[in-house]
Order: C-alpha cells, then structure tokens, then sequence
C-alpha cells in the first residue's frame, strides 16, 4: 500500500511539473511591420536569477529605465544593404544607420549579418556576413532543450582604412587586412516559471546563452601573404578572445524577450538588463527609435546623485559636460562606449539650481543637451 501511494504522490507530482511547463511557438517570431519595445537597465540591482529548473517565479520589477527604445523590423529590400544579403526576409536599423538583416522561417529566426561599423571599432564600414548565420530564435522552444552552434566571419578591409596610429608597432605597413572571427554559441532552455517585469508577469522559459568570440586580425605583407598579428597591435578589448553570457526570457504572450539579463561570465552577476515594456507604463518612458542617440540624467531634479544612461552611440570616446547658467562648464567626465552605458555620479558639490548637461563626441560635437536641476533637501 505505501509503495501504490509513493507511486500515486510522483505521479501527481510529475503532472503539476509538467503542466506547469510551457512551448515557446514561432508566434514569438517578430516579423515585418513588427515594433518591438524595450527599456534597458545598465546597473540592474535586486534582481536574483535562481538556479536552472522550475516551476520558478522571478522578481524583476527594480528594473528602471528613462526611456522606451523601440525596434522596427522592415523588410529587407527597404534597406540600403539589401543587395548584399538578396536572401533577408527583415531588417533592422541599428544605431549609427547601420542595419541588421535576418532570415525568417516556420522555426528559425537568423541573424544574417550587418552593414555598418567594424566589430572592433576601428570606425570602417563593412558588409559583415555570418557563415552559416547565427540562429537568433528557434521554434519550437521545449524546456532542457540544448544547442551548440558556430558560425565564421572574413572581414577584409584596406590598410589605407585604418585609423592613424594603429599600424605604428607594425614592422612594415601591409597591403590590407582582415578579421577572422570564429563564434561558438552554446544554448540550453535551463529553467521555466513565472517572470515578473514592470508592470506585468508572464509565463516564461528562460533560455541560457554563452557566446565564446576568438577574434583575429591578419595582416597581408608583400612576399609572405598572410600573417597573423593580433599580438603586434595595440591592446583591444575585441582582439583574442572574448565570452558573453546572457538568460533570456520568451514567452508566448510577446514578440519582445520579456527580460534578457547580459551576466558577469565567470560569477553570473547581473550586468545589464533589458525588458519589454509594458503598455501601462510606456506613458512612464521617453520613446525613441533606435537610431538616435540619446542621453538622460535621473533622477532628475536630484540631491547630487545623478545616473546618466546613454543610448545608441557608435563606438568611441565621449564626454558628458554640465554647464552653469552662465555658461560656464563646472563637471565633466570622459569615457568609452559602443550603443549603451551608464554611469553613477556623484554631483553633491555642485550648488543648488539649474544646470545643462551635454553629450560630447570625440570631434567636440554636441550630440544632445538637456537640462538637469540640483535641489537640496
């Protein structure tokens, strides 16, 4: 008798577990004419991401952020770059007037390539195509599913391109150039639950992603063709190799992930979150596209500690600069970014009042400037 009821008790038990679980369909495929939105986080705390399985219920509504961007999805013969990638069913426009381009099936969503700035930052704009491409979406989406793919980039490119000083710890100067970059993209759907985000909770399974980028660059010397000389050339953060690592969450009820948290590869630790946007508090946010760049202080008016979220920049140096009501710059900090940052400042030894703040390129253009307000409890 007691084994019937433990058998009856693991039966009743792996039932709640399995109705608890959902499949992700392709009606989270976005498509043409689809507008995606999204908030990001660029200092994401009170967040705890759990350990794999589930049922698990997740708390993410800390998450804050000043502004709505939203990403429209073409078709891929509206882009500039279409005749590069003939095959793309969508496209994107990235920051910097770059653009995305995808392949859209009954259960693959990839990632073809891009028209835009090199993935090293050296400022060239290049045709950048993935062979094969990189599955961004796959349907149907079980949980314990697991994935292992990879995909190559050949990127040549002119000596005559390179910026000034990046050839001076050559021997000689090469005729030209080019990337190799090797990505292996590893995915498991580790855990299933109830995710809760700004403004809604959604019935989610949450998808692991470690993408592991061995990036090299080759010079071509006369005599002697191609050689490797990613160690001759000055310290890059996108040379050798590099992991990224992320949990996104999909859902059914959206096109957008409802969150994707970018974690610290080694310790999990959350870096950066983005999630949908809710309906209810879209009214809460700044909507943008995603084309423009921005800057914004909040809280705003603040007592000194102020956080600056910058969006959709172009990889390079910058400078955010406050300015008095006279005009006069009284705080300013450099820094380097590619689309998205954020900082924390402390501002406390400013007097109370009115100030502007501006976002500085590295050619001293002023991309944006707003108006911030110091006030003293």
């Amino acid at each position: 008798m007691k084994s019937f009821f433990r058998i009856f008790f693991l039966l009743l038990l792996t039932t709640a577990w399995a109705q608890a679980q959902i499949t992700i369909t392709s009606d989270y495929f976005p498509g043409v004419n689809d507008t995606l939105k999204t908030a990001t986080d660029n200092m994401p705390d009170g967040i705890d991401l759990g350990t794999p399985g589930g049922p698990q219920t997740w708390n993410f509504t800390s998450l804050q952020s000043p502004f709505t961007l939203n990403t429209a999805y073409l078709d891929a013969s509206a882009g500039g770059a279409y005749s590069s990638f003939l095959n793309a069913d969508l496209m994107v426009v990235l920051p910097g007037s770059n653009e995305a381009y995808y392949n859209l099936s009954n259960n693959k969503l990839e990632y073809l390539g891009y028209y835009g700035t090199d993935p090293i930052g050296l400022g060239i704009d290049l045709v950048v195509r993935y062979s094969p491409p990189l599955i961004e979406r796959r349907a149907p989406l079980n949980y314990q599913n697991s994935y292992e793919t990879t995909s190559n980039l050949l990127l040549p490119f002119s000596a005559d391109d390179i910026p000034g000083g990046f050839l001076d710890s050559l021997p000689i100067t090469p005729d030209s150039f080019r990337l190799r970059i090797n990505i292996v993209r590893s995915e498991e759907v580790d855990a299933f639950g109830t995710l809760q985000i700004p403004g809604a909770a959604y019935e989610v399974l949450r998808l692991k992603r470690t993408d592991v980028n061995q990036t090299r660059l080759d010079a071509k010397l006369p005599f002697v063709n191609w050689v490797d000389v990613t160690d001759l050339v000055p310290a890059n953060p996108f040379l050798g190799e590099t992991t990224t690592k992320s949990y996104i969450y999909f859902s059914n009820q959206a096109k957008e992930p409802i969150a994707s948290v970018s974690v610290d590869p080694a310790t999990d630790n959350p870096l950066r979150a983005e999630y949908k946007v809710v309906d209810e508090v879209v009214n809460a946010n700044i909507s943008l596209s995603n084309q423009q760049p921005s800057l914004f202080a909040f809280p705003n008016p603040s007592y000194g500690e102020v956080r600056f979220d910058l969006q959709n920049l172009s990889p390079g140096n910058y400078q955010i600069k406050i300015y008095n009501i006279l005009g006069m710059e009284v705080w300013k900090q450099e820094f380097w970014v590619a689309g998205t940052k954020s900082l924390k400042v402390n501002l406390a030894e400013l007097n109370k009042g009115a100030y502007l703040y501006s976002l500085v390129n590295s050619k001293g253009k002023t991309l944006a400037t707003k108006r911030l307000l110091i006030v003293r409890p």
